[in-house]
């Protein structure tokens, strides 16, 4: 008998080698371990094979990078991965690919080798019964959301050297213990994550990147104000999505990057200021959102004459205001135009009436409670009719009396501008 079973486990050696002859297995250890039957098994690309036995390992092993995978292209154990309770990756496999190992539900343990060097987007993605994972010092890269959502994983980072991309340790263990210690989590210039109990965020110098979704493990409704320093280079995927209450927002000149839906869902958001004119801003419309309609944004944005902002304002038929036009400036009343910024159309809808109005009286009446008011510095200069650098009922009822004017229809077509210098002293 014990001839026969050597017979036996020889000749499956044989056939296994032969269907995958590029492939080099060691002989340090049995492929499955045990008395475990085989489940299923197969190829995966041409250097790698694949195991998972009735104890619920899944060993991998071979050479060079497990493939990704997406919508159109699965793993072939993607039937199986209920069945998935640990995952072995064998020396020799130098990528876990993306999405390899997403939703396998009852995974709770990960063993990975010397030689692996990144680890892929959403690779262990939604593993909610992922305990712990130590990441070798050998992975340079832990890409985009690789553990999201693992809630119950203790990562250990074996290097200060690894680069770990924003989201990829959103939601987990790790996370919220390193939130625990402090309220930026910041690792090789990377923002991971951060919590705030105010209604003004100061991102810390020093932060070169803002991760992906690092607002998303703490309540932020009532920010509405967002400090970026200057040594920010990239903003990335929805960093700041569904900051309802965040009012503007200025991006320095540091900043090459704006990722896709970066103030998707920011529904108060009435001003952003780009002032690298060469930013790159991901080619969107909802890279900038601020309305109940999709995609919809009836902002401004302000940037340089000639930049890649006024170019996404004009493709997006968003508002573009220059940067360098003076708006926001206190003027004397003898020159109260201001470039680029209408006089009186308070909501920037092209037309004076009575909703300017109505809206500039409800700003006199918050600000003269002593709240803050809710204009942003190109609806104060907007609404500031007379000038004065005050806002209040004069300059409501300066705009009701414009409107009044062009509503008759035998007047000649007059601006705001030409009615505030001469007009209005007809009406008076």
């Amino acid at each position: 008998m014990k001839l026969k079973r050597l017979f036996a486990v020889c000749s499956a050696a044989l056939v296994l080698a032969a269907s995958a002859p590029y492939v080099c297995f060691s002989t340090e250890a049995p492929f499955t371990a045990g008395a475990a039957e085989i489940v299923d098994s197969g190829t995966y690309g041409e250097k790698i094979r694949w195991q998972l036995d009735s104890n619920g390992t899944l060993v991998v092993r071979g050479k060079g990078d497990m493939e990704d995978v997406g919508p159109f292209k699965h793993t072939p154990w993607v039937d199986e991965r209920d069945l998935i309770k640990k995952v072995v990756i064998g020396e020799g496999i130098t990528r876990v690919g993306d999405q390899n190992f997403l939703e396998c539900v009852n995974l709770t343990s990960v063993t990975l080798p010397d030689t692996l060097k990144t680890i892929g987007f959403v690779a262990f993605g939604r593993c909610r019964a992922l305990t712990s994972v130590v990441i070798p010092a050998s992975v340079t890269a832990v890409e985009h959301e690789a553990f999201v959502s693992c809630e119950n994983a203790e990562i250990t980072i074996s290097s200060a050297d690894t680069k770990i991309e924003g989201g990829a340790l959103s939601g987990t263990k790790w996370e919220k213990e390193q939130l625990e210690k402090s309220p930026f989590v910041v690792i090789n210039g990377v923002l991971l994550a951060a919590r705030s109990d105010t209604e003004k965020i100061v991102i810390p110098d020093g932060v070169e990147c803002i991760g992906r979704r690092c607002f998303q493990s703490w309540g932020y409704w009532s920010v509405t104000e967002v400090v970026i320093p200057d040594s920010v280079k990239i903003i990335e995927a929805r960093v700041f999505e569904a900051f309802r209450s965040l009012k503007s927002v200025t991006i320095p000149k540091s900043v090459e990057k704006i990722g896709a839906d970066a103030f998707i869902s920011c529904n108060s958001l009435g001003e952003v200021c780009i002032l690298n004119p060469e930013c790159e801003i991901f080619d969107s419309e909802g890279t900038f959102h601020n309305s109940t309609s999709d995609y919809g944004y009836t902002g401004i944005i302000k940037g340089y004459k000639g930049s890649t902002a006024e170019a996404y304002a004009n493709k997006y038929d968003r508002k573009f205001v220059p940067v360098d036009s003076g708006v926001g400036l206190i003027i004397d009343h003898g020159d109260i135009h201001i470039p680029g910024i209408p006089l009186g159309d308070v909501n920037f809808d092209e037309n004076v009436n009575a909703v300017d109005a109505s809206m500039v009286l409800a700003y006199y009446a918050e600000t003269s409670s002593g709240k803050e008011g809710s204009f942003n510095p190109e609806q104060i200069s907007a609404a500031d009719m007379d000038g004065n650098g005050r806002i209040n009922a004069v300059d409501a009822s300066d705009i009701l009396a414009y409107y009044a004017f062009i509503s008759v229809g035998e007047n000649p077509p007059i601006t705001p501008e030409e009615f505030m210098q001469g007009g209005i002293q007809i009406l008076r």
